[in-house]
């Protein structure tokens, strides 16, 4: 069922006869409704959708970052659909199974905050350490940027974010991982933004431990 909006004269939302209705960035987007078709999908088509659920189950629980840091949107292309396009494309690999995701090759932020050199990363006693080295810098930069760190425990295909957790000028910072935490199965990425949450460094991935 669609939803009017501002009356008759305004835009709506949902579907509606053959019509659906959307409001992307403020502007209302009108376009017939998708048919149902009776012929047997091909073998792309489902190799397509194959890799298009797994992609978005697993940028999913990361959409809230997505939409305020990945870069700027295109036309009428949300942050979210881009980061969906670029992963489809580049962060997909082919196996025996079907498809995985290549965690090497996800952005979880875009931005033009220099990013932290990291020295090293380890959990011990369920205890995750990342020192990087504060001073080794390129030009200008802020040392009140604080971190954010995302972990992907690949057992659970859970996504923990951690947002906010040292700032650039400490060199280190330490979080206790929850006690159903596997010793080894994770993905690990970080990036920084300014005190205003407005700017962002590129997301680093520091690897799988």
């Amino acid at each position: 069922m669609g939803k009017m909006n501002n009356g008759l004269t305004g835009g709506f939302s949902g579907k509606v006869g053959t019509l659906v209705g959307s409001n992307v960035k403020g502007q209302n987007i009108v376009r017939n409704a998708p048919k149902k078709s009776s012929k047997k999908p091909t073998a792309g088509q489902l190799s397509h959708r194959q890799k298009f659920k797994l992609v978005s189950n697993f940028l999913r629980p990361l959409n809230g970052l997505i939409k305020r840091y990945f870069g700027s949107a295109q036309e009428l292309k949300s942050n979210v659909n881009v980061a969906l396009g670029y992963h489809l494309q580049e962060a997909v690999n082919q196996v025996e199974e079907g498809f995985v995701v290549n965690l090497s090759k996800v952005v979880i932020s875009k931005g033009i905050l220099q990013t932290i050199f990291v020295d090293t990363v380890t959990i011990v006693n369920k205890e995750l350490t990342i020192t990087w080295s504060a001073d080794l810098v390129f030009g200008s930069v802020n040392k009140a940027d604080v971190l954010t760190v995302v972990i992907y425990q690949k057992a659970t295909q859970s996504m923990f974010i951690l947002e906010q957790v040292a700032a650039r000028g400490a060199g280190e910072c330490k979080v206790q991982l929850p006690a159903s935490f596997e010793d080894t199965g994770y993905g690990i990425w970080v990036f920084l933004t300014d005190v205003d949450q407005v700017e962002c460094s590129t997301s680093v991935f520091l690897g799988e431990f």
